[in-house]
């Protein structure tokens, strides 16, 4: 995208969302955070180590609420800038510039809410609810486009284009979210069959009420939660094969507790895949496979400081079982250094892949996360 596109667009929603005498100062909050990575891949070019230095992510955001009814939301964004062999600008993948989210949000009550726009597709937690600024992980998991994996579902990098109902009943102890999409818009889908998505999570201590959960909350809140996610689009065709039904669905469970001064965060999910839509080679699936996925991880937030900083070490286990394949498991574990919370750390990650049929590859990444 040229900048002066961007700027243009940028201009008429001010004018648009502003009403008449308003400043931008007054009505819009601009954000910026980024992630630079180092990245060591073992056989990753060739079968010989690869070097790699990137922009993991880059988002500028801009967020507005003219109205107590209406507001609007935006992140643009790069990600994977200098990723070796990756490359897809109209996706803002390695050297364009692309809208991740952009939506508009009428707000009746905190109880029902309506989303139309890009926006996360509100399936899994991971990668559904999380926001990437503020994951325990150094990434999100191998199978849901973490480290240098892809993603399980249907997506525009983790979004889709539709309409929202979401809502936070009970005072926030249930939170409901469900998407009309597009879901598949190629060959894929002959029919243009639309995208059904729903999620549901019940929070039994502090709820959640954002859009954007936190991976980790280092001590700051409480918060025990169970959820459950489905995902359909019928009639495609995948594999060559007509008149297929993708279904997705997931359970998960999330806690982050204080320990005194320190913090305890776990999280773990299982997801099962009907007909896939994607490829993911690294664990063998492809369109029209059936698999389940599982994943574990846990981190401990030490409250302590040492030196300017507080430490949290963690780990991750993930396994993915494609049907009628050999399964692949991913072993990670890291330490996050904060200097001031998520707007600004240091992280390492060791990640190992179990394949069952040629030799296991080890990833080392080294990250550095700033953002205001």
């Amino acid at each position: 995208m040229k900048k002066s596109t961007l700027i243009l667009l940028l201009a008429f929603a001010l004018n648009f969302v502003l009403p008449q005498g308003a400043t931008a100062q007054e009505k819009i909050a601009i954000g910026f955070w980024s992630q630079a990575w180092y990245q060591h891949v073992e056989n990753g070019k060739n079968n010989n180590p690869l070097n790699d230095f990137m922009v993991r992510r880059a988002y500028l955001s801009v967020k507005g609420q003219p109205t107590d009814y209406l507001g609007f939301f935006a992140h643009i964004a790069v990600d994977r800038l200098g990723q070796d062999g990756l490359d897809n600008p109209s996706q803002g993948l390695g050297s364009g510039l692309a809208f991740r989210d952009l939506w508009i949000t009428l707000s009746l009550n905190e109880s029902f809410k309506i989303q139309a726009g890009r926006m996360y597709v509100p399936l899994t937690r991971n990668y559904g609810t999380t926001s990437t600024k503020s994951l325990l992980t150094t990434d999100l998991s191998f199978m849901q486009g973490g480290i240098r994996g892809g993603i399980f579902y249907t997506s525009k990098v983790g979004r889709d284009d539709g309409v929202t109902l979401w809502g936070n009943p009970f005072d926030g102890r249930l939170q409901y979210r469900l998407m009309v999409s597009e879901g598949m818009e190629d060959i894929s889908n002959p029919n243009d069959q639309l995208r059904f998505v729903g999620r549901v999570a019940v929070n039994l201590l502090e709820p959640e009420k954002e859009w954007f959960n936190q991976g980790t909350y280092l001590g700051k809140k409480k918060v025990l939660s169970f959820g459950a996610g489905l995902d359909k689009q019928n009639d495609l065709t995948l594999n060559n094969i007509p008149g297929q039904d993708n279904t997705a669905w997931t359970i998960d469970g999330f806690f982050d507790h204080p320990v005194a001064k320190d913090a305890v965060t776990v999280e773990s999910a299982y997801i099962h895949i009907r007909n896939s839509t994607q490829t993911n080679t690294f664990a063998k699936l492809a369109p029209g496979d059936n698999a389940g996925l599982f994943y574990l991880q846990a981190g401990y937030y030490f409250g302590a400081p040492i030196g300017k900083g507080n430490l949290q070490p963690y780990f991750r286990y993930e396994n993915v079982s494609v049907e009628q394949k050999n399964e692949t498991s991913f072993w990670s574990g890291g330490l996050n250094y904060y200097l001031k919370g998520h707007n600004a750390k240091l992280s390492l990650d060791y990640t190992v892949i179990n394949h069952s049929e040629i030799e296991n590859q080890s990833m080392v990444t080294l990250q550095l996360a700033i953002g205001i």
